[in-house]
């Protein structure tokens, strides 16, 4: 009997197995070194953006010897590269930052890890996880400390040793210490610092919570919610036993819920469930059929604790925004859309109001433009309904690649805003308007790129470097609710009381029809909507007062027109302040929910005094 004698390929009495795993190790070789090529190619595009920003800036009249910062725009050279990335290579925001972010650091500071990369033994995710663990490691022990991890990693492979992850930390914590030991001591501190709670819309009316804690922490609220869980389980499972000696009928195995379900109904029992210590608890709570968690009717449906907690005060005060849509969902059912968890179940919904203090609903209109007036149309201010709009037909940033929730987004004119002359440029109207993220809002306020939003909110935008990449709507809105069927029909008003509108409110003809509004919007098939035929003046279109002007030798009353016109500098000052900054999407807290403007407490105050 002779012994099968061991190498990296696998056995000698499996030659399939053998020729399998030297190809697969070929295979991965030859992916780390392409890995290192690509992290020094896209380090290369970073440098060549940040050279032509810095030419950018010296063409601007900047002098980096006397001027601390451009008084121009400036965008990032990272983020330039990064949609360069994302228009090339056709990747999504957040893989081209990890990419660009990747390929700066290891190249920047830590060399010896991408060298290792090329000789095809180190994985690119060991490298970045080696390089996370020295990023607060002092510049001047920063070589000798990659090298020597380094040297030990490819001895122990060679020996034929596989050292664990946790072995690998633990070996480049003793190193760390020996070179730098308060570069651990630092990066630990940093550690604190790095806590976070982050929220990902996923998939089927579910989204991904997750919290970045320190390590007692999260043991302390794990053990918490286990044991919570724990419980629950064994009173659910003395319920069915109960119910099963009555005679009822007991749920299926594949219905009970499992340690993970329990577990994550604690958490959310520990915040919207009604709190267990009020005392303004009303006798009669588990009265009219309703049962508590102890019951066997709750472990039997598999209701999570409190889902009916009667007059019990929540333990945090919810009040969700409910916008409801006319279509229904994929199955048939109405469909239910959480403006940052994305879309949910009409079930999810009912449980969310029974532990909710209440709700503010809101049906939109689906037609398109219902939103648009001759008045906030010329005002670079949005309307809280327009801008509601907007977000439910976009859901995410516009910009290609870019996945940022609406909410967290700015709304951007596509066709820039005229403070000067609003006709002459593009109106604040929703054929014009388009979610973008503060980041890709600036860059395309001030790069090169070009943009197009389509009558159905398709968005084509084409780059310097001569890509065209297009994105679409997914938001919530239906799917070509701003279609055009009909390309040969012109748009009707808007608003009754609009520019142009004759008495019975329809559009003027001939003639003495002014120029179609919006000017720049495309056009859409009639609509019919019975007008009344004398509507009461709305808040945005309410008509002046006719005013008597002042008799010779008579001072002008408070408020009353002036007979002198203003000057060009009033004018421009006007002008300035009505200029908001490059935030599109903010209401001013003195407009109303319209978007008409509200007095101001100064204001209402100087009014007061003169009437007295």
């Amino acid at each position: 009997m002779t012994r099968a004698q061991s190498h990296p390929g696998g056995s000698v009495d499996c030659p399939a197995i053998a020729a399998a795993g030297a190809a697969a190790v070929q295979a991965l070789y030859a992916e780390n070194i392409a890995a290192a090529a690509r992290l020094r190619a896209c380090y290369h595009l970073y440098t060549v953006c940040e050279d032509e920003q810095e030419r950018r800036d010296l063409a601007a009249g900047y002098d980096p010897q006397v001027d601390l910062t451009p008084e121009h725009a400036v965008i990032e050279p990272f983020h330039i590269a990064c949609a360069e990335i994302v228009a090339a290579y056709g990747v999504h925001n957040n893989r081209a930052r990890t990419l660009l972010t990747r390929a700066r650091t290891l190249i920047t500071r830590f060399p010896t890890l991408v060298e290792a990369m090329e000789t095809g033994r180190l994985d690119e995710d060991t490298a970045a996880l080696l390089a996370r663990q020295m990023r607060t490691v002092d510049s001047a022990h920063r070589g000798a400390v990659q090298r020597e991890i380094i040297d030990w990693l490819m001895a122990a492979i060679a020996a034929g040793t596989r050292p664990g992850r946790e072995a690998i930390l633990g070996t480049l914590d003793r190193i760390i210490t020996d070179h730098d030991p308060a570069g651990v001591r630092a990066r630990r501190a940093a550690a604190t610092r790095e806590r976070h709670i982050r929220l990902r819309r996923g998939t089927d009316g579910m989204a991904d919570l997750t919290a970045h804690l320190t390590a007692a922490e999260a043991s302390t609220v794990y053990e918490v919610l286990h044991r919570a869980a724990t419980e629950q389980a064994t009173r659910d499972k003395q319920a069915r036993l109960q119910a099963a000696r009555a005679g009822a009928d007991t749920l299926d195995a594949e219905y009970i819920r499992s340690i993970d379900e329990l577990r994550a109904d604690a958490l959310v029992a520990a915040f919207l469930d009604p709190d267990p210590t009020d005392t303004a608890d009303q006798p009669g709570d588990n009265a009219g059929g309703h049962a508590t968690a102890d019951t066997p009717a709750d472990a039997q449906t598999g209701t999570r604790d409190g889902a009916r907690a009667g007059a019990r005060r929540p333990a945090t005060q919810v009040r969700p925004t409910i916008t409801v849509l006319a279509p229904l969902g994929p199955d048939g059912e109405p469909e239910v859309y959480l403006p940052r968890g994305g879309p949910a179940t009409i079930e999810a919904l009912i449980e969310l109001l029974s532990r909710s203090v209440g709700a503010t609903i809101t049906v939109p209109h689906t037609e398109p433009g219902t939103a648009d007036t001759p008045t906030t149309a010329r005002r670079y201010r949005i309307s809280t309904e327009l801008a509601h709009r907007i977000r439910l037909r976009d859901g995410t940033c516009r910009h290609p690649g870019c996945s940022v929730p609406a909410q967290d987004c700015d709304i951007d004119h596509i066709r820039p805003f005229n403070h000067t002359d609003p006709d002459n440029g593009g109106l604040t109207i929703e054929a014009n308007l388009a979610i973008m993220c503060r980041q890709h809002h600036r860059f395309k306020t001030f790069h090169g790129w070009h943009y197009h939003l389509a009558p159905d909110g398709t968005l084509t935008v084409t780059t310097d470097t001569g890509h065209t990449l297009t994105t679409h709507p997914t938001g919530p809105w239906p799917a070509g609710a701003n279609a055009n069927p009909n390309p040969n029909q012109k748009r009707p008003a808007p608003h009754p009381a609009g520019p142009g509108s004759t008495p019975d409110h329809k559009p003027p003809t001939g003639s003495d029809a002014p120029d179609a509004w919006p000017p720049n919007a495309p056009p859409t098939p009639p609509h019919h909507h019975p007008q009344p035929a004398t509507p009461p003046p709305t808040p945005t279109h309410r008509p002046s007062r006719q005013r008597r002007p002042p008799a010779r030798g008579e001072k002008c009353r408070a408020g009353a027109a002036r007979s002198r016109p203003k000057s060009a500098g009033a004018r421009r000052r006007g002008q300035r302040r009505r200029a908001p900054a490059e935030d599109d999407q903010r209401v001013s807290a003195s407009r109303g929910p319209s978007g008409t403007r509200t007095p101001s407490r100064r204001r209402r105050r100087s009014r007061r005094r003169r009437h007295r």
